[in-house]
């Protein structure tokens, strides 16, 4: 009996470690099962319009909602980066996109645009302190502001700190399997008097015309 038990164990041993040197060794294998990437040329498209890392954008999208198009929540966030639509029609209008309907939110190229430009703002609001950016994204800047003032953590919301871990592990996730520069080097943009939606923002203003 001791010798099957012990025989039972080394071969579940071998296994779990076959599977860690698959897992570690061959990330290009299992990866594109447990992250998928779609949307590839969107993601990339938003990426070099707002100049941020492409592999956040994806791991926004993959936290929200597992590149389901069509996901939405019980609040009504919407779309691949779940927004509200008050949140959507406001970008929107601060970026310029006179043709923007609330049946847009579930175009892909629209949803990654704009959820793409939200978190720019706070991208460069917060000096690209992810940490900042990701609980004004998920609980808003009343949050993120007092995280910035104080650093304590505690004293956001569980659900907005299980975000931010989560997101973080997706980013290194999607560094690891899809590397950081898929589809070459990020391009830089020129920037027009229409791009210009983030030097102009005021980020606590936005919440009174999302409001209307």
């Amino acid at each position: 009996m001791k010798l099957k038990l012990i025989q039972f164990f080394l071969i579940i041993g071998l296994i779990l470690g076959g599977a860690g040197v698959f897992y570690y060794y061959y990330p290009q294998i299992w990866g594109e099962v447990f992250y998928p990437l779609e949307y590839k040329d969107e993601i990339l498209k938003a990426s070099e319009e707002n100049n941020l890392p492409r592999n956040f954008i994806c791991a926004v999208i993959f936290t929200e909602s597992h590149f389901n198009l069509n996901a939405k929540s019980s609040t009504g966030a919407s779309g691949l980066m779940q927004l509200m639509p008050g949140t959507a029609r406001g970008v929107a209008a601060r970026i310029g996109m006179t043709d923007y309907t609330d049946a847009k939110i579930f175009d892909p190229a629209v949803n990654i645009r704009l959820g793409s430009a939200y978190i720019k703002a706070y991208y460069d609001l917060y000096n690209k302190n992810i940490d900042a950016i990701l609980i004004a994204y998920n609980a808003g800047p009343a949050y993120s502001g007092r995280f910035v003032q104080d650093g304590n953590r505690n004293a956001i919301p569980r659900e907005t700190d299980g975000f931010i871990r989560k997101v973080r592990a997706s980013w290194e996730a999607y560094d690891r399997i899809y590397g950081s520069e898929w589809q070459g080097p990020m391009k830089s943009v020129q920037k027009t008097e229409s791009e210009t939606f983030i030097e102009k923002i005021d980020i606590f203003n936005l919440l009174d015309l999302l409001k209307k």
